[in-house]
Order: C-alpha cells, then structure tokens, then sequence
C-alpha cells in the first residue's frame, strides 16, 4: 500500500508539473524558429539557396514520400464518385505514414490536380477524400482509372497563391502566368505538366538543379531545409521533419525553385542576416488552425512580414513553409 501511494505522488507531481501536457503549437514553432541554423549560401546566376539546419529535436520517424507511395503500390487515388474538380479518393493500404506536400501534382483520370494543403496520411487509412486544385483546365475527360503522380511539385509562387487565396480561379491564372514567364509553348489543355516537360523549360532549368543537387549534403544529417531567394527577394521558406524527407524531396523542390527563377532580372543577393531576421519572425507568429485531410495538425502562420502553413504531428513539425508577404 506504501509503494502505491509514493507511486500515485510521483504521477500527481508529475502531471502538476505539465510533463504530459500538450505543447502549443505556437511554442513549437517559435522553438524550431530560433534552433534554426543559417548556413552559408550557395548562388547560381539569380537564385541563392541557404541551407537551414536544426542540431536538436529533429524528428527521427521513417515517413515515406509521395512518389515512394506510388512506386511501391501502396496508395491509390481515384475520382471522387461521379467527379468532383476539388476532391479526389485517396487510401493508403500501407503501414507506412505517406507525407504529401502541398503543391504535388497528381496525373489522369479527369483532368491533372495539385494536392492543396500538406497532409501525413496514416497507415491503413481507409478511404480520404482529399482537397486538390486542378491544374488542366481545357480537360474533362478519362485518361485513366486511377492517378499517378506526376513527379513535381508548384513553383513557390503558385503554392503561395493558392494558400493565400484558396481560389480555383487563381490557380488556373498562374499555370498560365508561368507559361508565359518561361516561354513554355501553348497547351491544348492548358495543364501545368506541359510547362514542367516543355523542352525549352528543361533546358534553362538543368543547370540550376546541376548546381544545387548537393545542397541536402551541406551539414549533413542536422540540414532539414532551406531558404530560397531570387536576387534580393525571398521566394519561400521550406523546412522539413528530419534530413531524410528533406533529401527525397529535394529534387522535386530544387525543380520548382529553378521555375520561378528562370528568365526573372532580379538584382541585388540577400546575406545570412536578412535570412536570420526573417527567419526571426517565427519567434513571435499568430496561429490559427488550418484544414488537413490527413492525421496531425494544420495551422495558419501569420506574421509582421510573413505567412505560411505548418503540419504538426506528435508535437513535431512535420513540414513548415513561410512567403514574405507582398508590400503595399
């Protein structure tokens, strides 16, 4: 009876103290925010990439990507019943969480979608109905069963667009806005996989991606993300759970950074104190939650200069990604 009752102090001493309490989310970030270490940076013609690297709290959980998904058969996604532009079927029949990130192009059925809003789908989900916008707008009509996943992901200037306004319309105004920056030839059905596969496009963006290949290498396992800038300018914030998912997703990330830098006159090159000033502001952001079609938590992060969106699981930033905000 002694032993239970010493026991039953220590747990009540436990939980007064907070051990079991749930952080909040806004400590979360605000930590991950001043842990971050600017490296220095790595400039191809316009675009400068600065390495971010957290030494402690990162997040050791295997989670699988996308495209890992797809090539091992452990997801499928289809048509909502009847079709639905803004929603499609998605179940994992893994045992694996399967990290999507925001902006990922799925292709066929219908018409070509990008996923809208980052999402961990957890092992043996059973059926989602998962949020995306298309990004083929002259197509209605079958070209297969099921998707496939289309192996690239928005430039940062479109992800922007469509976490901001949250519009249909916008989307499709940016596929088109980038097909005419990049001098990508016309599309019959107006879809975003033209622009990426047109062979003019592949030309410019090569030496880019050549350039910044190695860029998850800097710092080694403790390199979880990035800041890209073009000229003088911020283009997005992307940082990730651990060094691995940040590793497999970098090919795919590095190829839409090159789109939103190719034929841009950006004058001028940011340094390791501008980075760390705006990287600042995730010291002091306000919250509000954010729809996720998958487990975790999704919010909103609003800052003096700065927006962006984070998934949260096990008190853990799965993903986080931040845009400076346009000047009036």
């Amino acid at each position: 009876m002694k032993r239970f009752a010493l026991v039953l102090i220590v747990l009540l001493g436990i939980l007064n103290t907070g051990a079991f309490r749930k952080k909040d989310p806004e400590d979360i970030i605000s930590s991950t925010g001043r842990r971050i270490t600017v490296c220095n940076p790595i400039r191809y013609k316009n675009l400068t990439i600065f390495p971010l690297a957290l030494s402690r709290g990162r997040d050791k959980k295997s989670i699988i990507t996308f495209d890992r998904a797809f090539e091992k058969k452990y997801i499928e996604i289809m048509e909502k019943e009847l079709g639905d532009v803004n929603t499609v079927i998605l179940v994992n029949r893994s045992k694996y969480y399967v990290f999507i990130l925001a902006g990922e192009v799925i292709t066929g059925c219908k018409q070509d979608r990008m996923v809208s809003e980052d999402c961990l789908i957890p092992p043996h989900s059973g059926k989602i109905y998962l949020k995306v916008y298309c990004t083929e707008h002259g197509r209605w009509t079958a070209k297969s069963e099921k998707f496939a996943t289309g192996g690239v992901t928005i430039n940062p200037g479109m992800r922007k667009a469509a976490k901001e306004s949250q519009s249909q319309g916008e989307v499709w105004a940016k596929v088109e806005e980038k097909r005419g920056e990049v001098g990508a030839a016309a599309s019959p059905t107006s879809a975003y996989m033209d622009i990426v596969e047109d062979e003019k496009v592949k030309r410019d963006i090569k030496p880019y991606i050549d350039k910044f290949s190695n860029i998850p290498d800097i710092g080694g396992w403790n390199t979880v993300g990035v800041l890209a800038a073009v000229g003088d300018e911020i283009i997005v914030v992307d940082l990730f759970t651990n060094h691995k998912l940040f590793k497999k997703l970098w090919k795919k990330l590095i190829k839409s950074y090159a789109l939103d830098a190719i034929n841009r006159c950006s004058a001028g090159k940011l340094s390791k104190s501008d980075v760390r000033e705006f990287l600042n502001e995730l010291t002091d952001v306000d919250i509000c939650t954010r729809n996720t079609d998958g487990t975790g938590d999704a919010y909103t992060i609003d800052g003096d200069s700065s927006f962006g969106t984070t998934l949260i699981f096990n008190e853990k930033i799965v993903h986080l990604d931040l845009f400076p905000r346009e000047e009036c």
